[in-house]
């Protein structure tokens, strides 16, 4: 919490040196279009995840099973570890520099430029130096994901949508399919550590693009019909 702390400060100062209000600048003050923003931004990736990875578990006849070791005091953890960490990346990539970039710079680079630190970021976060390939995987994911969240941002000037994309993201894949060996085993768990069926090609490449670009580019078309934000 300090480090979010200090973030916060940082950010503060840095809005002040040029002439920018903290609260207006991130679109922090609630009302009632922002929690609504809010509560549906953490629903979105948490429905969208679960339709896909219950179906893929049918398709491979591999499905998930409650974690029977798992308690509420492990689910409060988790939930407030990735509550932490999600605060914390969208403190630096979609605040205060995110704003000041798209002041100094225009929108379209300044999301540009945020998604590319967001991939980069990943390289380090979750250690994928020395694999070229990992690293473009990682990169090309990452930085898609972290384009919708500046897309969120802009749409509606606010941190709340960004960050709730974001939380309803990694609460699904991190805790309920259990998919951070960094935080161990959570909620749900596969009953085979190897699927059962293999799926044909014809089912295998449509279940692959929708893996690594579904989220991103329905989160797209939805974001693109709110309507922008411009008070």
């Amino acid at each position: 919490m300090l480090g979010i702390a200090l973030e916060i400060l940082l950010s503060y100062f840095i809005l002040k040196y040029f002439n920018h209000n903290f609260v207006d600048a991130l679109g922090l003050k609630p009302d009632r279009r922002k929690l609504m923003q809010l509560a549906l931004g953490i629903m979105f990736p948490i429905l969208f995840f679960c339709i896909f990875k219950f179906t893929l578990a049918w398709l491979v006849h591999n499905p998930y099973k409650m974690n029977p070791g798992y308690t509420m005091q492990d689910l409060i953890g988790a939930v407030a570890y990735v509550f932490r960490a999600v605060l914390y990346e969208e403190l630096i990539f979609r605040g205060a520099l995110l704003y000041l970039l798209i002041q100094k710079t225009g929108t379209n680079r300044a999301m540009l430029v945020s998604s590319a630190a967001f991939g980069i970021y990943h390289w380090f976060a979750w250690q994928a130096f020395g694999n070229p390939v990992q690293m473009l995987v990682i990169f090309l994911m990452t930085g898609s994901c972290g384009y919708i969240f500046a897309l969120a941002f802009v749409r509606t000037r606010s941190m709340y949508l960004p960050f709730a994309l974001h939380l309803g993201n990694n609460i699904t894949q991190m805790i309920l399919f259990s998919g951070d060996a960094s935080i161990g085993d959570q909620m749900l768990l596969r009953t085979f550590t190897t699927d059962p069926v293999v799926p044909q090609a014809i089912i295998s490449i449509p279940v692959l693009i929708i893996h690594y670009t579904g989220f991103q580019l329905l989160g797209w078309y939805l974001l693109m019909k709110v309507k922008p934000d411009l008070s």
